[in-house]
């Protein structure tokens, strides 16, 4: 994997702010190598690399803020990128509470580079691709899809007050989904080091669900006890950081926690923070404008306690930011990028049987907001749903559409499972770490024919 590294980072981010005739002036960096197989029908249909890199230039003259972009790092388009940001601030009306861009900060030293995933070649990743088909096959799966992909992504931020941050941080992910008959399966995982990914057992899950679910039947649409597996709990998670934690839909009265810093909103078994420092998930030290990140306390036993902000909306109320800007412009300004919801006690096994009767979600798909003052999101189970009676799984269903408050579902949170699932999301360089979740009713809104 190729990467610029730090001197170079820093290098070219010196050459923004020489270049500025700005108030202020922030120069970002944000650059991936990355390679990508993709399969599909049991073999490699795609394997590819990229390298790339993304400058964006914010510059500051009195109240007005602008930006501009660029992948072209050589110098000339660096001395024009910031000229772009400069006119385009100059155009623009004044922003009236705007303060200032963020002073330096502490950044801690965090574990982010893994070298022997960094090294590993398109060449491995086919040998591990083919080893995993080899193994659905042999489990007689009829159709077997996924992805695969190894990288090396890094950030650097300076600005004219004095802010200087740069991190290296490897990635991995690993998801497979396979057929059988009407049934589909999915395993998947992500993490910083590719060692921590146990591609045979996240495999063999695939298989099973498949396998459990090759003959699928209907039940009525309705409100049911359920279990939602870690990608689907995981899912729900990420839509209610982005519907109730940021601090622009906190102060603009569009976030479920407006009004209620400090009240019970879901069940006391949920706490959920945000740690950019925790190596457990996709730890990264600082955001976007090299303001250090620090643990977040967003929910705590039920009660919700706080919101993540950037440097404009914490000077707003004459506070300092929490580390959690994202690259603007964007419909939520500051968002947690590292998320954990606390585990529980009970394997997922153990909480399959202790249920009477219940549906069991392997994951979500097409999943949108309809109500996010609600928390209400809709989409559609996939890839393996399932009947509990009497503590075991007794028949693959047909999937549903699903319409539900997030927040109402979580106050009837019966149990926690006590591991974590990973979502990563490349998007925003964004991830997630929750457990499986049982809920006493979720509201099922209609059925599939598959």
């Amino acid at each position: 994997m190729v990467a610029y590294g730090k001197d170079e980072v820093l290098s070219l981010l010196e050459q923004v702010l020489s270049a500025s005739t700005a108030d202020q002036c922030e120069a970002y960096l944000s650059g991936l190598s990355w390679g990508l197989t993709r399969f599909a029908n049991n073999y490699i249909h795609q394997h590819v690399h990229e390298d790339n890199a993304l400058l964006t230039v914010r510059t500051v003259f009195g109240k007005k803020i602008g930006k501009a972009k660029t992948n072209r790092l050589d110098p000339d388009s660096i001395k024009e990128v910031v000229e772009r940001a400069e006119s385009i601030t100059r155009a623009q009306q004044e922003t009236e509470d705007f303060v200032s861009l963020p002073s330096p900060t502490p950044i801690q030293e965090v574990t982010t580079y893994y070298p022997q995933t960094a090294d590993l070649s398109p060449q491995d990743r086919a040998l591990t691709v083919k080893s995993a088909i080899d193994r659905c096959e042999e489990k007689n799966m009829e159709r077997v899809s996924g992805t695969y992909y190894t990288g090396v992504e890094e950030m650097g931020v300076m600005n004219s007050l004095g802010i200087e941050a740069y991190f290296q941080g490897t990635l991995s992910s690993f998801k497979i989904n396979t057929l059988l008959e009407e049934g589909t399966g999915l395993g998947q995982h992500s993490a910083r080091n590719h060692e921590d990914l146990d591609i045979e057992k996240i495999t063999d899950r695939a298989c099973e669900k498949a396998l459990l679910s090759r003959k699928t039947e209907n039940i009525p649409a309705g409100g049911y006890p359920v279990i939602l597996e870690e990608a689907a709990s995981c899912e729900m998670m990420g839509y209610l950081a982005a519907m109730a934690f940021s601090a622009q839909t906190y102060q603009e009265g569009r976030s479920a926690f407006s009004g209620n810093l400090g009240k019970k909103l879901a069940h006391e078994q949920v706490t959920i923070w945000d740690d950019g420092l925790e190596e457990q998930g996709f730890p990264t030290p600082f955001d976007v404008e090299g303001v250090g990140k620090e643990k977040l306390t967003i929910m705590e036993e039920g009660v919700a306690r706080a919101v993540a902000y950037d440097s404009y909306h914490a000077h707003r109320e004459g506070k300092k930011s929490t580390g959690h800007a994202i690259d603007a412009p964007s419909s939520i300004a500051a968002i947690p990028l590292n998320l954990f919801v606390k585990k529980g006690d009970m394997s997922l096994e153990e909480m399959i049987s202790s249920c009477e009767r219940a549906v069991l979600v392997t994951r979500f798909h097409y999943t949108n907001p309809m109500h996010p003052l609600k928390t209400i999101i809709t989409g559609m189970t996939r890839d393996g749903t399932f009947w509990i009676e009497n503590g075991e799984i007794t028949k693959g269903l047909k999937n549903f559409r699903f319409t539900q408050s997030i927040l109402e579902a979580l106050q009837g949170v019966e149990a926690l499972s006590d591991r974590w699932g990973i979502q990563r999301m490349e998007y925003l360089k964004a991830s997630i770490c929750a457990p499986a979740i049982q809920v006493k009713n979720f509201t099922f809104t209609g059925t599939t024919l598959f």
